[in-house]
């Protein structure tokens, strides 16, 4: 089921505008927004668009400004960053393999929870300050164990530590809840419960390689 609550209706349109577009036909919805209009667990403004191919930069470019108005600000091969209507907005070639296959609902190509759960193992490997991050995965963590998670991480990171991985998923000394999302569930969340999940977790993970 696709949860509009975790979005506001004019960014749903966006979305739905930019996905009829020719060029990005192989762009899926990803990241928190991804997650949280699956689950609505929290609400979410942003909107990264991923593709597992190349694109045109300069084109993709073009075609943003004359159609809807895109504002730049950060552009390199593979990648733009900018806002729509004041909605963030990345286009990212991110080139590697579905775990799963996209949900497709409302005409939104958007990933699944098992290829959000890898791509957010491999965002906090990367950088571990983010509180969304370490949200997402304790809401992730109610539907998957972490082997199961670990499993997807492998899937789309076949060549990348797993270990680093779960190494950094039981570091929180740099979270920043500067960044904490309006919740939708457990609007009472602290980051106190999302480490105690994380470890318990992690914790039946280890207990069961023995």
């Amino acid at each position: 089921m696709l949860c509009k609550g975790a979005i506001e209706t004019s960014t749903l349109e966006l979305l739905l505008k930019l996905q009829e577009a020719t060029l990005l036909n192989d762009f899926f919805l990803a990241g928190g927004t991804s997650l949280a209009m699956q689950i609505e667990h929290r609400k979410s403004i942003d909107l990264d668009l991923f593709t597992t191919n190349d694109f045109d930069s300069n084109k993709l470019l073009e075609f943003l400004e004359e159609n809807f108005g895109f504002r730049l600000d950060y552009s390199e091969k593979n990648k733009l960053k900018g806002s729509i209507n004041n909605v963030k907005i990345d286009f990212i070639s991110h080139k590697y393999p579905l775990v799963k296959t996209p949900v497709n609902l409302l005409k939104a190509k958007i990933l699944s929870i098992a290829d959000i759960a890898a791509m957010k193992l491999n965002a906090i490997a990367g950088n571990g300050t983010r509180s969304k991050d370490f949200i997402d995965i304790y809401f992730i963590l109610k539907q998957f164990s972490v082997q199961e998670i670990i499993n997807f991480y492998n899937i789309k990171y076949k060549t990348r530590n797993s270990l680093h991985v779960i190494k950094s998923l039981n570091y929180f000394d740099d979270i920043s809840t500067q960044d904490w999302p309006d919740m939708i569930l457990e609007k009472n969340l602290s980051l106190t419960k999302v480490k105690q999940s994380i470890e318990k977790n992690i914790a039946i993970f280890f207990n069961q390689l023995k």
